[in-house]
């Protein structure tokens, strides 16, 4: 009801709620909705914007489908929530999606509900694990596998129906509805390195990755060593150096 009486009459763009479900499914209908406004507040109807929504949830669900073809629902039995078993670079960047999106969605669905932040990064979490999955040897990890299962669950209140055929679907018993909200481990969300902005007189020359709690002194010497300075300050003196920690270094030069 909600979706055909928030439609503007005057615009005539009213659409009719068997019409939606018909084509995209409930999944889809709801998916758009929230994203689209907030609870409180009219809608207008955009083909382009349920189509959106209508491709996300595929793409979820070839991401699980891929996984359970792969052999992943054989991993579940490593998984016990937040591991700190990460070994690579790449697992750790995975994991900070994981607990990053985790945090962000449980901080939108508290107070004033904030729906289409909420859905924003349950898409900025499946990317992180589509571009994961295209790494050798990541889908055979734990880390993987926790990411796959806390997509589901995080999508769960958003799109009930989808969501409780994949998590059937990675070998789970019960309902993913009665499952306990997740809970995000704050160690995950440390970054081991840094993008540096390289500055010559206030104009980004470029970045460099360098670790993230390096001291101001190192990350001069690394910004001095980089190709970047190298390439725009060539033999002109530096009268001054400027580090801002965690962000970057700008070289004065004469």
């Amino acid at each position: 009801q909600r979706l055909y009486a928030t439609m503007s009459k005057s615009k005539g763009n009213g659409v009719a709620p068997e019409d939606v479900l018909a084509k995209y499914g409930a999944d889809t209908a709801r998916m758009f909705v929230l994203f689209k406004a907030p609870p409180e507040k009219d809608l207008e109807w955009d083909d382009a914007d349920v189509e959106g929504q209508f491709r996300f949830l595929h793409r979820v669900w070839r991401l699980v489908g891929d996984f359970v073809e792969e052999g992943g629902i054989g991993r579940y039995r490593e998984v016990q929530g937040g591991t700190g078993a990460e070994k690579t670079k790449e697992e750790k960047k995975l994991r900070a999606a994981i607990h990053t999106a985790i945090k962000e969605i449980s901080l939108d669905l508290e107070g004033d509900y904030q729906f289409n932040t909420a859905i924003s990064e349950l898409m900025k979490l499946s990317n992180a694990i589509a571009e994961a999955g295209n790494q050798a040897g990541m889908k055979a990890t734990a880390t993987y596998a926790e990411s796959i299962e806390t997509l589901i669950l995080l999508l769960a209140p958003f799109a009930p129906h989808i969501t409780e055929e994949l998590w059937q679907s990675i070998g789970k018993s019960g309902s993913v509805h009665l499952q306990p909200w997740l809970t995000w481990d704050e160690t995950a969300l440390v970054a081991d390195e840094i993008n540096l902005v390289i500055q010559v007189l206030g104009k980004t020359r470029g970045t460099i990755v360098v670790p993230a709690d390096s001291t101001k002194e190192e990350l001069e010497t690394y910004a001095k060593a980089s190709d970047i300075a190298q390439r725009h300050i060539g033999d002109k003196i530096i009268k001054k150096v400027i580090v801002v920690p965690g962000k970057l270094v700008n070289f004065v030069i004469s």
